[in-house]
C-alpha cells in the first residue's frame, strides 16, 4: 500500500495548486470518454456520484481566508499493491483474476464501489493525521475521488526507454488506484490544512494560541494500509503454502498494528495538550545536543528563537 501526497509539480495537467482546478478535474476524467456509468463520475465522503461540475464548483468556492499565492487544493493518491488488489478482489468476487476486464460487469461495479469505501476509510485516517481538534474524520473535509481501473506508459518508463512497450499504451496487469482531490480549508472554510508541511506535526502558537500544525505523511500511508488489512483480513504472506509464512505474516501484522496504534495515541496524547512535562523536556534535550553536534548554528537558531519571542511575546 502506497499512499501520497502529490507535490504541485508532480500533479498532473496542474502546473500549480494556487488557482482553480479545473485542468485536474478534467485529468482525472479521462476515463469517463466510455460509457461505463458505475463509475464514470467522482464520489465524496457522502455521494456515490458527483459530476465533474459539482467538483469544480465546491473545491473552487471552498477557500475562504486563503490568500492568491497559496495553494487551494491537493492530489492525493491511494495505490494498493498487486497483491492487495489481488486479494481485495477474491473478497469481493469470489474470483482471482489477472485483469479488470476478466469481471463481469456486474463484478467490476461490486469491486469499485469497495474501493470508494477504502477511500472513505483513507480520508478518515487523512483527517485524524493533522491532530486538529475540529477535524476528526472525512465528513469535516471537502474532498472528491475517482477509481481508476488503467495506467499508461510514459516516455521515462524504463519499458518505453529499453523498447518493450510504447508511451501511452496501457500497463498490463491489475492497476486499480484511487486519486482524490481535496481542498485546503476544511468544510467550515476556518481551518487550514497542508499534506505538504514540512513539520509532521508540532506545536506552535498562532493568532495567540498554540496549535498543532504539520501531517505525517508516512504514518498516514502506515495507517491507510493498516485499515486495508483489518477491513480485509488481508497478510502479506498470505498466498504462501508455507504454514510458517502464514504464521509469521499474522504476527507481523498484529504487531504491526499494535505499533501504529501506539504511536498514534502517544503522539495525540503530546501534541493535544498532555504529557507538557515529557514534551518540554525532549525540546530541552534536543536543543543541548544541537549545541554539542554544531555549536555555532545552534546559537544562530537560539537567537531566532529569542528574537520571535520577543516579538511576539510568547515568553511572557
Amino acid at each position: 500500500m502506497y499512499c501520497k501526497a502529490h507535490r504541485p509539480v508532480n500533479t498532473p495537467g496542474v502546473s500549480d495548486n494556487k488557482g482553480k482546478c479545473v485542468q485536474l478535474v478534467e485529468y482525472l476524467s479521462k476515463e469517463s470518454q466510455e460509457e461505463r456509468s458505475y463509475y464514470d463520475n467522482f464520489f465524496s465522503q457522502r455521494e456515490e456520484f458527483v459530476t465533474p461540475q459539482a467538483v469544480r464548483l465546491h473545491i473552487d468556492n471552498n477557500h475562504r481566508t486563503l490568500k492568491r499565492k497559496d495553494d487551494k487544493f491537493y492530489m492525493l493518491s491511494v495505490n494498493p499493491s498487486g497483491e492487495e488488489q489481488t486479494h481485495l478482489i477474491e473478497r469481493v468476487t469470489g474470483r482471482k483474476v489477472a485483469e479488470f476486464s476478466g469481471l463481469s460487469p456486474q463484478e467490476q461495479e461490486d469491486v469499485l464501489a469497495e474501493m470508494k469505501r477504502f477511500a472513505r476509510e483513507c480520508m478518515d485516517e487523512y483527517a485524524r493525521n493533522f491532530y486538529r481538534e475540529r477535524i476528526t474524520s472525512g465528513d469535516d473535509l471537502v474532498w472528491y475521488g475517482r477509481v481508476e481501473t488503467e495506467r499508461h506508459y510514459k516516455n521515462g518508463d524504463p519499458d518505453v526507454r529499453e523498447g518493450r512497450a510504447k508511451a501511452g499504451g496501457k500497463k498490463p496487469g491489475l492497476q486499480l488506484h484511487i486519486h482524490i482531490i481535496v481542498s485546503r480549508m476544511d468544510r467550515t472554510q476556518t481551518v487550514s490544512l497542508s499534506p505538504l508541511s514540512k513539520s509532521r506535526g508540532n506545536r506552535q502558537t498562532l493568532d495567540g494560541r498554540e496549535v498543532v500544525v504539520g501531517f505525517d505523511r508516512s504514518q498516514w500511508s502506515a495507517r491507510c494500509a493498516s485499515q486495508f488489512n483489518q477491513l480485509y483480513g488481508y497478510f502479506p504472506y498470505y498466498h504462501s503454502k508455507d504454514k510458517k509464512f502464514r504464521k509469521y505474516s499474522e504476527n507481523w501484522q498484529a504487531e504491526n498494528e499494535l505499533k501504529n496504534e501506539a504511536v498514534s495515541k502517544l503522539k495525540r496524547e503530546i501534541l493535544q495538550g498532555e504529557l507538557k512535562e515529557e514534551r518540554r523536556m525532549y525540546t530541552n534535550t534536543f536543543r543541548l545536543y544541537r549545541f554539542v553536534v554544531d555549536p555555532k548554528k545552534a546559537i544562530i537558531r537560539e537567537l531566532k528563537r529569542l528574537g520571535v519571542n520577543l516579538l511576539t511575546g510568547r515568553d511572557r
